[in-house]
């Protein structure tokens, strides 16, 4: 198995083929914060970073991967702004988990194809969901909760879209956590 920031450089090359990958003090760094999550040393973790620093291949995509190849029953929501980001990260992450190299590494843990792109399993009863910010979660529940993105750039200075996103988490996103 390898670790997380080693599979980060792995899954950036799988899905940007044609872009160099430029390591980073950041990247290890976000990679040490998310494995620690992953092994419940941490319970809550913010990344804030400028765009495009890689923050959702990271988290959205490659911890997604990696760690339900660590542990393929362990059910992840995740959630962005829009339904179609949020779809396109679960796309992403499951060509990662197709590809040749994560097999090699994990294994074959994909459960058949579910007709929705952002909603997938595992053989072992995990998989990842995909939300959007404001969308209801009745009947899910999450090992682990990611939310990249909840407000576009130009609500991010609206205080009734913050709000609204707050309440959400508030309201529905924290209720939703498989082990509080």
């Amino acid at each position: 198995r390898t670790d997380l920031g080693v599979f980060i450089e792995r899954v950036f090359n799988h899905l940007f083929p044609n872009t160099a990958y430029l390591p980073n003090w950041h990247i290890e760094l976000i990679a040490a914060r998310l494995e620690a999550v992953l092994d419940g040393r941490i319970k809550r973790l913010i990344i804030n970073v400028p765009p495009r620093s890689l923050k959702s291949v990271m988290a959205s995509i490659a911890f997604v991967a990696w760690a339900l190849g660590r542990d393929p029953s362990r059910q992840i929501i995740c959630a962005s702004y829009a339904l179609d980001l949020a779809e396109k990260l679960a796309q992403d992450t499951r060509s990662v988990m197709q590809s040749d190299w994560y097999r090699n590494v994990f294994g074959n843990i994909l459960e058949g194809n579910r007709p929705s792109v952002g909603d997938f399993s595992t053989i072992k009863g995990g998989g990842r969901y995909s939300s959007s910010v404001g969308a209801a979660l009745t009947g899910r529940g999450g090992d682990i909760i990611i939310i990249d993105d909840p407000l576009k750039p130009d609500e991010a200075l609206s205080d009734a879209e913050r709000t609204r996103a707050n309440e959400w988490f508030d309201h529905t996103v924290s209720s939703r956590l498989n082990d509080k």
